[in-house]
């Protein structure tokens, strides 16, 4: 499925017209083979689960085929269902990523947060036996990295923003937004203010030492309210554990000198991110 959802990625951000050679038509194609291949794999779920075959619940289709109403009838539509696991399937992925290869570029340029990082995770490891996995506890104790990941976040959102629609007239900045308009959010524009944070050019994970001291809806790259992310703690995990082993068994540097990137429609370094990378045991 993977190239299909690259396809269907490079169509979000593309003019909709619907032409053979345009991005938004591939990307529409690219969707409905997706779809193809998923209204396959549901059927061959619902028989399992109809069956009481299905192997786990925690398996995400069988987890969905399974939420039923009153008088056991099915609250959700294949249709639905469908959606619903594209949603996940593509929002799950590029966001942990991107968060990692921006930490992947920070901590190979500042040594300082690099060895912060390290230490960290050091004694987190030394704790283990060897071949032991980590826990939630060790999660836990992981507080210097997560704050590096959160100001990482700040100013490289994955998600460029999103859509709202109003509930009522408010008023904004002197601009009357009338009740059932669009509004688009975007995440920089907020962790980028100066108002809200001191220096935001400037790259401090102390920031998020007191994340209490934050006001509501001013750190929102997994945006906020009761339509918040809610894969944040899956996010959290992946970044954690990725750096965890990363930096405890290897060394690495990187392979050009661009540091800038695009939007298309997510963060993506320009040139990618070659890097060099290095065993630890082997220096």
């Amino acid at each position: 499925m993977v190239q299909y959802f690259q396809q269907m990625i490079d169509g979000i951000w593309s003019i909709p017209i619907n032409l053979p050679f345009t991005r938004f038509n591939r990307s529409l194609k690219a969707s409905k083979e997706v779809q193809k291949m998923l209204k396959q794999l549901i059927s061959e779920k619902r028989y399992e689960f109809e069956n009481n075959l299905a192997s786990s619940r925690q398996d995400l289709i069988t987890c969905l085929l399974s939420i039923r109403g009153e008088n056991n009838q099915e609250l959700m539509s294949e249709n639905e269902i469908i959606h619903n696991v594209m949603l996940i399937m593509v929002a799950g992925h590029d966001t942990s990523s991107i968060l990692i290869t921006f930490m992947i570029r920070l901590l190979a340029n500042n040594q300082n947060i690099h060895a912060a990082v390290l230490k960290e995770q050091e004694e987190i490891a030394k704790s283990k036996s060897s071949g032991e996995s980590l826990t939630w506890e060790d999660l836990g104790k992981m507080k210097y990295t997560w704050r590096v990941a959160m100001e990482t976040l700040r100013m490289f959102p994955p998600v460029f923003g999103g859509f709202r629609q109003t509930v009522k007239d408010i008023e904004y900045g002197g601009y009357l937004i009338p009740k059932g308009w669009k509004i688009f959010w975007v995440t920089a524009k907020t962790h980028m203010d100066s108002n809200i944070f001191q220096e935001p050019e400037k790259f401090d994970p102390a920031r998020f030492e007191d994340t209490s001291s934050l006001p509501p809806y001013n750190f929102v790259p997994f945006g906020g309210g009761a339509r918040i992310c809610p894969g944040y703690e899956l996010a959290k995990i992946e970044t954690l554990v990725t750096i965890h082993y990363l930096v405890t068994h290897f060394t690495w540097k990187l392979c050009c000198t661009d540091d800038s990137f695009s939007r298309d429609p997510t963060l993506v370094p320009t040139q990618g991110l070659p890097i060099q990378i290095t065993p630890r045991k082997s220096l």
